[in-house]
């Protein structure tokens, strides 16, 4: 079985993460009422974090934690795809190198945030695929079922590899 690579905002990781943890709080209130009684009220939901840490390896590992450096200090949102978890839209909130680097081998770590905003909703029923998007972070992009995404478009063989420019139907 091949794994999909986590990705963000058209960047791919070589290996996924060995550990992942996704953080879901949402914000609540205790009130105290007279009577030594409280009421609890919920206000929903806080963004979620999602944290993890891996390894970068071969030869090039400097070359590949440059570039999630450099993906980190770009800023702004994207889409965050992690193999078997719905896509998120997420800002890079920090990456961290581990310990002394071994030959060929660098620890890292990295901290993403949710950032809850609608997903993009266009009145267009094509789009076009760019920065290596997949199926997935498209069907999450337009709030469309994956299920659809592949029905609507035959001639996509894999709903992981989508080229950069093709043309994908939404409805």
């Amino acid at each position: 079985m091949k794994l999909i690579p986590m990705r963000f905002s058209g960047f791919e990781w070589h290996h996924n993460p060995r550990e992942i943890s996704f953080e879901c709080d949402k914000k609540v209130n205790e009130f105290i009422v007279p009577k030594n009684t409280a009421e609890v009220q919920d206000s929903g939901r806080k963004n979620m974090i999602v944290r993890g840490v891996g390894e970068l390896y071969g030869e090039d590992c400097l070359d590949q934690f440059a570039s999630l450096l450099a993906l980190f200090k770009k800023g702004g949102t994207g889409v965050l795809s992690i193999e078997n978890f719905e896509p998120i839209f997420a800002v890079f909130e920090s990456v961290k190198l581990i310990g002394a680097p071994r030959e060929n081998i660098l620890t890292y770590s990295f901290v993403f945030r949710e950032v809850m905003e609608e997903k993009e909703r266009r009145k267009t029923a094509l789009y076009t695929a760019q920065n290596g998007e997949n199926l997935w972070d498209i069907s999450y992009k337009f709030g469309v079922v994956i299920d659809e995404l592949v029905r609507l478009n035959p001639q996509i063989k894999r709903p992981d590899v989508v080229p950069d420019g093709e043309v994908i139907r939404l409805a």
